[in-house]
């Protein structure tokens, strides 16, 4: 580490050797010293990795020591997922990694959201759909997105913090069928949204987190104007090799419409 990213601000990454933790890394490198947090650390060698478990609120506490920001990423993000399993792997971390925020005066807290949290709304008649609508999950997942949230801003209003929930799309995945075109968030593109989010000094804020494209399925205009998101890619280039649905996901979906 050189000696002026020595002096950066510290961010501290839950679920640090995740897909998305994986795909932003390299753009939060280049601006912040960071700390990945995960619980499977201990078979891997990565700079600046710590195994914990962040649902445990001693070693949450510990590992956000001295940290400047937290992107928390922890969770698992199958929509499949029964409210038992949402709870103690989503909503539960949450709770814990934001009292931990709190205890060590945490000044910005980065949340991860889903599209699961309004995927109710991805049919044509509301496209694209505005984040300011009130939330209707389509799945137990998305449901727990929309307690995170709702933890964000109690966060927020309590300590003075200031958080950002990013509901991301299809992030570090390619768009293998047509219906994830208009939800894709390309990788490079997921690293710009991130430092807007983390530099970003809004009290409380919900935004969607999608590419630049054509098949404009989520408003992305309040990340572009209240975090100052510039994305650059288009799912349209890749359009060509998405193919047919391969079968039920969740109501996120409906089979008539969501492509």
């Amino acid at each position: 580490m050189d000696a002026e990213l020595s002096k950066a601000p510290l961010v501290v990454v839950t679920g640090g050797l995740g897909r998305v933790a994986t795909v932003v890394l390299p753009w939060l490198r280049k601006h912040f010293r960071v700390r990945l947090v995960d619980s499977a650390a201990a078979a891997r060698r990565v700079e600046g990795l710590v195994q914990a478990d962040i649902g445990d609120p001693d070693e949450a506490r510990q590992v956000l020591a001295g940290a400047d920001a937290v992107l928390h990423l922890a969770g698992n993000s199958s929509p499949w997922q029964t409210w038992d399993n949402v709870y103690a792997a989503n909503v539960w971390t949450t709770q814990v990694t934001l009292e931990a925020a709190a205890a060590n005066g945490v000044p910005k807290v980065v949340l991860a959201s889903s599209l699961h949290a309004a995927g109710e709304y991805n049919r044509p008649q509301y496209r694209p759909v505005d984040p300011r609508l009130d939330p209707r999950p389509c799945c137990p997942y998305g449901l727990g997105k929309v307690v995170l949230e709702a933890l964000g801003r109690m966060h927020a209003e309590r300590t003075g913090a200031s958080v950002t929930c990013l509901r991301l799309g299809l992030t570090g995945w390619p768009p293998a069928e047509r219906r994830y075109l208009g939800q894709w968030l390309s990788d490079d593109d997921a690293g710009r949204l991130t430092l807007a989010a983390l530099g970003a000094r809004e009290r409380f804020g919900v935004h969607f987190g999608v590419s630049a494209n054509t098949r404009n399925h989520w408003d992305i205009t309040s990340a572009r104007h209240e975090l100052g998101y510039r994305p650059e890619d288009d799912s349209e280039a890749l359009a060509d090799r998405a193919g047919p649905s391969s079968g039920p996901v969740c109501r996120l979906f409906d089979p008539e419409t969501s492509e």
